[in-house]
């Protein structure tokens, strides 16, 4: 099973419309990204934090289930949050009009696959 890095650049891979992503553990555990510098990477990181924090906020106040995914769409790109088992989640930006059915498949794909990876690895309880 590939690793979390490997299932971030299969992403890369799969959607074109992908233009940088990040795989996160709790608040701040990055277990892959796109990114080369570290300061954009945590600017990625600390954006999705809160779009995922008020989207379950929202969520909550208006007695829905908890969230698996967030899509939000701006003049510049869009940006798809999905939600993973052990506190994970992967953030992955986008330019103007993705597929956006498919950019969320597959960014669901990768997280699945990065956790199936560290499952086989026995790296669960890190």
């Amino acid at each position: 099973m590939p690793t979390a890095k490997e299932a971030i650049q299969e992403l890369l891979e799969m959607s074109t419309s992908i233009r940088h992503a990040v795989l996160v553990r709790g608040e701040n555990e990055v277990m892959a990204s796109t990114f080369a510098n570290s300061q954009s990477e945590g600017t990625m990181v600390a954006m999705a934090r809160r779009m995922l924090e008020e989207a379950r906020m929202s969520a909550k106040e208006m007695d829905r289930p908890a969230l698996t995914q967030v899509f939000v769409e701006a003049k510049s790109g869009c940006v798809f949050i999905v939600t993973g088992e052990k506190d994970t989640w992967l953030a992955a930006s986008t330019g103007t009009d993705p597929t956006v059915g498919l950019v969320l498949y597959d960014v669901n794909t990768a997280l699945r696959t990065a956790l199936e990876g560290e499952a086989d690895e026995g790296d669960y309880g890190k």
